[in-house]
């Protein structure tokens, strides 16, 4: 397997993109929105919902309306794509007349052997949307999609904004505006994932998705509460990163506000922990030491083109991640293509309602295995483990695991329609 250009990853972080005051906003919005209306390049901002909760079509609702910004610059859409079926009334109706709405997941089938693509999971339902795009025609490699999670918390459109803009900005190759840029066609979202407490997160059930700031100040009211606010130091503009706060908290007032965040939030995606570090303890496999350079490897988050997109094949359910990269990475036609490392600010889901998820892990393991191995290895048999919890362990019943991963899926290119539902 050959070894990607030294500079196939470009980590960009919000100061870099905005600049560390946030001097740059404005400009690098505006040179993002000429650089859609110049080169007639869209992008497509696709949601991804599924469920029957009302809880998550307000949650879905709420984050359509923190992107709404995002809606002014020509060429940028916003989607919301329902899986389980015909789109629920009470989910159409809670969303902005701008928003679109696909309705109803559609199966697809491998037109060389026929078989009709199982379940309605993530990646299943994500090529439904990439097969409904390609139909809408178009230059593909004019046209970004990013694909987001619908159960947000908290979530920061800047988040978003840093998934596609480096592709805009980047766009004409050696003549682009931004030279940083060339050649990006994939971005990844790179965010820390954060577990909000019951208390904290109730509260955040406004009208539209909490951003990060939203959530700062929450805290820091719960543990400071003579302290103003964050919103009301901080420049109008400026993202609320490290570096920003920083240099307007100063270090006394910073450690008041981490210590205020720490009481209310824990670092929640367990297996994406657990996967980079078994990542970054091993040094023997090109693919080990590239998947390593991604601090958060199942961040629901990412964007390409839609030539790349239904050029990649993908896995099954959680390996979507994963797999997304390893195309990116290494697929042929693809691989000379840069990826954006997106680390943008903190987010967090609605509360879940998890088993263990070791056996997740142990399932992406094998999968990184296999595609490294040519898709031949299988999971061993795994032995009663004892799960730790606060109260000391608890015997756990892992979730069946399968002897051998599922096989990818075609790109999304070759597929037919299977029928609808």
């Amino acid at each position: 397997m050959f070894e990607p250009p030294d500079d196939t990853i470009l980590d960009l972080d919000l100061d870099a993109l905005f600049g560390e005051h946030g001097e740059w906003r404005a400009l690098t919005e505006a040179q993002v929105t000429a650089a859609l209306a110049d080169h007639g390049l869209a992008v497509h901002l696709v949601v991804l919902c599924h469920g029957t909760d009302t809880t998550r079509f307000d949650t879905t609702a709420r984050l359509c309306r923190a992107l709404a910004g995002l809606l002014r610059a020509p060429g940028v859409d916003l989607t919301v794509s329902y899986q389980d079926g015909p789109a629920p009334g009470d989910l159409a109706a809670r969303l902005d007349r701008r928003v679109r709405l696909l309705d109803g997941y559609r199966p697809l089938a491998d037109p060389g052997t026929g078989a009709v693509l199982p379940g309605s999971g993530k990646t299943e339902h994500l090529l439904s949307c990439l097969h409904r795009l390609l139909a809408d025609g178009g230059d593909p490699a004019r046209r970004y999609v990013v694909f987001l999670d619908s159960d947000y918390l908290v979530y920061d459109a800047d988040n978003a904004f840093a998934l596609y803009a480096p592709w805009a900005l980047g766009f004409g190759g050696e003549r682009c505006a931004d030279p940083r840029f060339t050649d990006v066609e994939f971005a990844k979202g790179g965010s820390l994932r954060l577990a909000v407490a019951p208390g904290i997160a109730k509260h955040a059930a406004g009208e539209r998705t909490w951003r990060f700031l939203d959530l700062l100040d929450a805290a820091l009211a719960r543990a400071v509460p003579q302290a103003p606010p964050v919103s009301e130091v901080l420049p109008s503009g400026r993202p609320p990163t490290r570096t920003s706060l920083l240099d307007v908290l100063g270090p006394t007032g910073f450690a008041e506000l981490e210590a205020a965040v720490e009481q209310v939030t824990k670092n929640g995606g367990r297996s994406s922990r657990a996967l980079s570090q078994w990542l970054s303890s091993r040094s023997e496999s090109v693919v080990d030491r590239w998947l390593a350079r991604f601090s958060h490897l199942l961040h629901g988050d990412q964007g390409a083109t839609l030539a790349a997109w239904t050029q990649m094949e993908l896995a099954p359910g959680y390996g979507l991640e994963v797999s997304f990269l390893l195309n990116a990475l290494f697929r042929p036609g693809l691989h000379r293509r840069r990826i954006v490392n997106a680390l943008g600010l903190p987010h967090a889901h609605l509360p879940k309602d998890e088993a263990d998820n070791f056996a997740l892990g142990v399932e992406l393991f094998a999968l990184v295995q296999r595609l490294q191995q040519g898709m031949t290895s299988h999971v061993t048999e795994m032995r009663p483990r004892q799960s730790p919890t606060k109260l000391g362990y608890k015997p756990v019943t892992l979730a069946p695991v399968p002897h051998a991963i599922p096989a990818l899926y075609p790109p999304a290119a070759t597929l037919t329609t299977g029928g609808t539902r």
